[in-house]
């Protein structure tokens, strides 16, 4: 659906397509937690948004390596 929008092509199968988007997506919406936290404190605190973004990308990436694990046994 994106690729006539954008007039992208894209030369991946369309579940790994929607893994990549949905990836992008938490990114957003990790840097929005980050924004708001330090919005809250009034101050950048690096070693709190340093943990967060740890934390988030470490969790976000082996549930997605998981999902890529079993969406290609199933789809392949």
């Amino acid at each position: 659906m994106i690729e006539l929008h954008l007039d992208l092509k894209f030369h991946m199968k369309p579940w790994k397509k929607a893994l990549v988007f949905s990836y992008l997506s938490y990114l957003i919406v990790l840097f929005i937690l980050i924004f708001i936290v330090s919005i809250i404190k009034k101050d950048i605190d690096f070693k709190l948004v340093y943990i967060i973004s740890m934390t988030c990308l470490a969790a976000l990436t082996l549930g997605f390596l998981y999902m890529h694990k079993i969406f290609k046994s199933k789809f392949s």
